[in-house]
């Protein structure tokens, strides 16, 4: 009881909720924040101890409410922290076990009516509405409405997508990305092993061609960046050329990646730390002549996705060998 006490008198209000703060310094030096830890670790006290403290339903609407992107927290270790703390307080709130209507209204539309009881609650509902072209307004209203028994816990995420093919660069001091295409060619070395030379993407291209996406990522030191880069249709990311293994290391080719994926559409590169300098390259054969768009590169802080980085758009055309 007297340590539940001290938990209610430490703890911290504003217009989310109720949580509590803790910070501690990193081996990097950098303060790191650990109030959703703190804050859900305060609420399973209380639960056990106090579980008719008044302060508990605040304190899960406020856990609830710094979810990232709707469904998730800062990281996967926030996200089992906040979890860990929910479900004790879950078992003594009876939030399990509601009985409400709930409407959601859409710039004054009914999108959708729904009855929530014990059935729906055992799981998170979600929905997704479409607006296209003409159907979009310069404002977007989002009305939620709840008649009956039981807590609503409710978050939205606004998704936009374009077809323009120019798309602008955008980043800002925090993080921010370039790309060039650059020419690989092949020659020798002094000792008659074979070597590598990076130019210009000057002239014609033509399948059969080695060219080079190299990656510029600056801002802020970080943890945990994944830099995503769509390849151009018709070409083919290769590990190796001429014997030469592409790979970070390998003759200041790349900077240090945790890991690399290569898929059907894009490169990935994946970076524990970032030191707010780095640059990352790979190798793709081209294959089949045409003009290409390519979509932008982008760069995001995986467990604060709204930091985020993306070039703009390019073109490529590719001419057959054979012509």
């Amino acid at each position: 009881a007297t340590v539940a006490g001290e938990i209610e008198r430490s703890a911290r209000s504003d217009a989310r909720g109720v949580h509590w703060s803790s910070r501690h310094k990193t081996l990097h030096g950098a303060d790191e924040v650990n109030d959703v830890e703190a804050t859900a670790l305060s609420l399973k006290a209380l639960a056990r101890i106090t579980p008719q403290s008044a302060l508990m339903p605040n304190v899960a609407r406020w856990l609830v409410t710094s979810r990232k992107n709707g469904y998730y927290w800062q990281s996967t270790k926030e996200t089992a922290f906040a979890i860990y703390g929910l479900t004790d307080y879950l078992k003594v709130s009876g939030e399990l076990s509601p009985d409400y209507a709930l409407e959601v209204y859409l710039n004054g539309e009914q999108v959708l009516a729904r009855q929530v009881t014990a059935t729906e609650a055992a799981g998170a509902q979600s929905f997704v509405v479409l607006r296209k072209g003409g159907e979009l307004g310069n404002t977007t209203q989002l009305r939620i409405v709840k008649r009956g028994r039981g807590a609503l816990y409710v978050s939205s995420t606004l998704i936009h997508h374009t077809n323009e093919e120019q798309v602008a660069e955008q980043g800002s001091p925090q993080l921010k990305i370039s790309r060039e295409y650059l020419r690989l060619r092949i020659v020798g070395t002094a000792d008659g092993t074979p070597g590598w030379k990076l130019e210009p993407l000057s002239g014609e291209l033509v399948s059969g061609d080695t060219i080079v996406a190299r990656l510029r990522v600056e801002g802020a030191p970080a943890s945990y960046l994944m830099i995503e880069d769509p390849i151009p249709a018709g070409c083919e990311q290769v590990e190796s050329v001429s014997g030469i293994d592409l790979n970070y290391g390998e003759r200041e080719w790349s900077d240090w990646y945790s890991a690399r994926e290569f898929r059907d559409e894009r490169t990935a590169f994946f970076v524990n730390y970032f030191d707010g300098s780095a640059t990352y390259a790979y190798a793709m054969r081209v294959q089949s002549p045409g003009q290409f768009r390519v979509a932008p590169a982008r760069v995001e802080q995986m467990y604060q996705p709204s930091v985020s980085a993306n070039t703009a758009g390019a073109a490529l055309t590719v001419l057959d060998s054979r012509r």
